[in-house]
């Protein structure tokens, strides 16, 4: 087993070696989405520790997440995404609801578990929320540098509604996976939202389907170039820095898969996703993750992490611009913010992901949800610190999650020359 390979979901590689020609599958099974709140807050404390503090941040989220991730595997769910703070799991073939029905039972048994861990900053303050649907599953593996494993449709759409829908410790399930579950493991909620009422599963887990062998360079080509590089090394270490973070998020996906069908879906992404790698490369952007989102997607990625280059908020803008003036299939819309992230891989020995987490990453894909689809919207940190300059217009003043003062960005156009000098960060001494 390749240090590769615990980035990239198993059924990402089963297509690649089956039927690598094609770019979409329908698969009839359950989609569980858990979210978990607390960690931003947790990185906030620990990073005025410096490295020690980073170091134990990775052991409790490794710690957290472990478990969640050994409840799914024993149950044979495939994990397909993995964020700083999500979990995006299918289940698949006999009894697939009630196995991804009892994955979510224990993994919310696993976070109160994770909640007595001790830390240097006192008791773990976490939450979690989980939604459950069942039904024909739309999976795209499309790209140009590599290929992306991508949800989207109706049913991808509907797993996110739930789970956005329950409220913490609530493990919320669509009318579908209520259907392929005893009637007495369903409640409704007052305003009709349907809940599993299970304290724990009805049945001992049978245990994981094995995994196949995969060569090095069949791996390569499912994970983006300029990650996998830094990955090679060796596990990267757990570092606080300066990063320019985006969120460009695709839409239109639903109604496409229902008029047009999964063929158009998959050509649609294939030249969005595929545009955007290409402009990626280009600016030496590296590609953080697809995440999924209702009616579409967002991409995620990141300059200055995991590694620094010159001029990382200029090449950042440059590639945004360029992505908005491109034409893709499907519209865009992106948000980019600049400041301290926590980067680091989080995982087990089996799954991993690497991500650029806090408040940086969290308010950046804020802005990309109030930017107008074909935009362009920075905050003016991104703005201040790039090399090029751009036409801007004020955008706001927007009230977003976790900010006392709402928060003013930029609507960024075109560019206007370059700049003299720019604002640079000074070290930080003791």
């Amino acid at each position: 087993m390749t240090d590769l390979r615990r980035h990239i979901p198993e059924i990402a590689i089963e297509w690649a070696l089956d039927t690598p020609e094609r770019l979409w599958q329908a698969v009839d099974g359950t989609l569980c989405f858990a979210d978990i709140s607390g960690f931003t807050a947790l990185s906030e404390k620990l990073s005025r520790r410096g490295r020690i503090g980073g170091e134990e941040l990775v052991e409790t989220l490794s710690r957290v997440f472990g478990g969640m991730l050994d409840a799914a595997r024993e149950r044979d769910g495939m994990l397909l995404k993995f964020g700083g703070d999500a979990l995006l799991f299918l289940f698949k073939g006999p009894d697939h609801a009630v196995r991804a029905a009892s994955t979510a039972v224990e993994m919310r048994q696993a976070l109160r578990k994770a909640k007595e861990i001790p830390t240097s900053v006192g008791p773990l303050n976490l939450s979690m929320s989980v939604g459950l649907h069942s039904g024909q599953i739309h999976l795209f593996l499309v790209g140009s540098k590599h290929r992306e494993l991508v949800l989207a449709g109706p049913d991808a759409s509907l797993a996110a509604a739930t789970e956005s829908a329950a409220n913490a410790g609530e493990i919320g399930i669509s009318p579908s996976t209520a259907a392929r579950l005893p009637a007495s493991a369903v409640r409704p909620r007052e305003d009709g939202l349907l809940l599993l009422r299970w304290r724990r599963p009805p049945r001992p887990p049978a245990g994981a389907s094995p995994e196949r062998e995969a060569s090095e360079e069949l791996l390569r080509g499912l994970f983006p170039r300029l990650l996998g590089e830094v990955l090679a090394r060796g596990r990267p270490e757990p570092e606080h820095r300066v990063a320019c973070i985006a969120f460009i998020r695709f839409s239109g996906t639903d109604a496409l898969l229902e008029q047009q069908g999964a063929d158009a879906v998959a050509t649609a992404l294939q030249g969005t996703i595929a545009t955007a790698m290409d402009i990626f490369a280009d600016e030496d952007i590296t590609l953080l993750a697809v995440d999924i989102d209702k009616d579409g997607g967002k991409l995620f990625v990141g300059s200055g992490v995991p590694q620094a280059s010159e001029d990382d908020e200029g090449r950042m803008l440059r590639a945004l611009t360029r992505l908005a003036a491109a034409g893709t299939p499907l519209p865009l819309q992106a948000g980019v913010n600049r400041g301290h992230v926590f980067a680091a891989e989080v995982g087990t020995p089996r799954r991993a992901a690497y991500s650029a987490m806090g408040d940086t990453t969290n308010t950046a894909a804020r802005i990309c949800s109030k930017t107008p689809p074909g935009l362009v919207y920075a905050h003016p940190s991104v703005l201040t610190h790039s090399r090029t300059r751009y036409q801007t217009e004020q955008a706001g003043p927007f009230q977003f999650k976790g900010k006392k003062v709402p928060q003013v960005v930029y609507r960024v156009g075109e560019p206007t020359g370059t700049a003299e000098g720019v604002a640079t960060e000074f070290p930080v001494v003791g």
